[in-house]
């Protein structure tokens, strides 16, 4: 196959890179603790109404992990109301998956959330030790074209697209393009631009389509600027979004992350029941808790789910990443995939 070129913004992530990077402070700016992780305009009774049972002899331990802001993939705000008495649920806030690394390799963070792009990269930079224990979230990304003018994969060819720093996104941006006999940097543009920017440059004419996050992406749909482009899911890295991973340290308390996990399985169900979103739940994350407006709401609500079981298709879209890592020349052989799991918790 044709090796598909990344924009030429690449750059090398080493890990001396991630963990040099500073690191999250020990306690650093909570974003909540014991009794108000969870979002306040979601309707939740107290965490006692739906309390898991505590752990073994009642000790008392505090779990920390950390969320984006004003990110779809925040189920973890939502752990506080299953955690049981004697379990406070610490939540941090994080910007990119480097400080992540470094929490969970550094100390100051038990569970993470990440796709395995950075973490593949580490582990071919040295190692990494932490260990994906449940999902996260799905979807909560996608591909805008110009609405009226770029509404397929095939429209892209003498465009400009604005495409995101590297990740498992511009990895599914290549496929898709390759799937139309197209090829980054030869018969599409690549702009290197931030999430945030991606719509302004679309609605003013700087670009023609952009590989983006939520909610940027139904922002574009709801002002009728842009259009999604379909077959985003479709490649062999699917809807995957983030997964949950366990430091080593706390893998060594398997009581503990079995805790989280169902902690994380009773959010995501709270939230997603049955693979369908709850639309009062996540307006109450999304439009009272997260400020965003309701037509954006309206949008996004079927771009995006919080998902808890690690199955057989999570696995197999987790290994195409590192396929596609080799494909694109940032790997020069597939990760250990093995070394990754904690194969244990993903069907409790």
């Amino acid at each position: 196959m044709t090796r598909i070129p990344v924009p030429p913004f690449r750059h090398a992530v080493t890990r001396r890179r991630l963990l040099g990077a500073g690191g999250l402070a020990a306690g650093g700016l909570a974003l909540a603790a014991c009794g108000g992780s969870e979002p306040d305009a979601a309707g939740a009774p107290s965490a006692a109404a739906g309390a898991l049972a505590p752990l073994e002899d009642g000790r008392q331990v505090t779990i920390r992990t950390c969320v984006y802001a004003q990110n779809h993939a925040s189920s973890m705000l939502f752990w506080e109301r299953f955690a049981p008495e004697g379990v406070t649920v610490e939540v941090t806030p994080v910007t990119n998956t480097a400080d992540i690394i470094a929490g969970l390799e550094g100390g100051t963070l038990d569970f993470g959330l990440m796709s395995p792009y950075v973490p593949m990269l580490t582990q071919a930079e040295g190692g990494i030790s932490s260990k994906v224990v449940a999902m996260v979230a799905r979807q909560g990304f996608g591909l805008v074209g110009r609405a009226g003018e770029v509404e397929s994969i095939e429209d892209l060819a003498g465009r400009r697209i604005a495409v995101p720093p590297p990740g498992a996104q511009v990895l599914v941006l290549n496929l898709l393009l390759e799937s139309a006999g197209l090829l980054l940097g030869r018969d599409v543009e690549g702009i290197p631009l931030g999430y945030a920017d991606h719509v302004a440059a679309l609605a003013g004419g700087d670009v023609d389509a952009f590989m983006g996050s939520e909610p940027p992406c139904s922002q574009a749909v709801s002002e009728g600027t842009g259009v999604r482009l379909p077959g985003v899911f479709d490649t062999p890295l699917g809807d995957l979004n983030t997964a949950l991973w366990a430091s080593a340290t706390v893998l060594e308390d398997p009581e503990v992350v079995d805790l989280t996990v169902r902690m994380q399985q009773a959010a995501a169900e709270y939230m997603t029941p049955d693979g369908e979103n709850d639309p009062e739940v996540w307006r109450g994350l999304l439009v009272d808790s997260f400020g965003f407006d309701e037509a954006v709401y309206d949008e996004v609500l079927g771009n995006v789910g919080a998902q808890w079981r690690f199955d057989e298709e999570r696995q197999s879209q987790f290994e195409a990443v590192g396929a596609a890592l080799v494909e694109t020349g940032e790997l020069e052989a597939e990760p250990d995939n093995e070394a990754f799991y904690a194969l244990e918790y993903w069907d409790l």
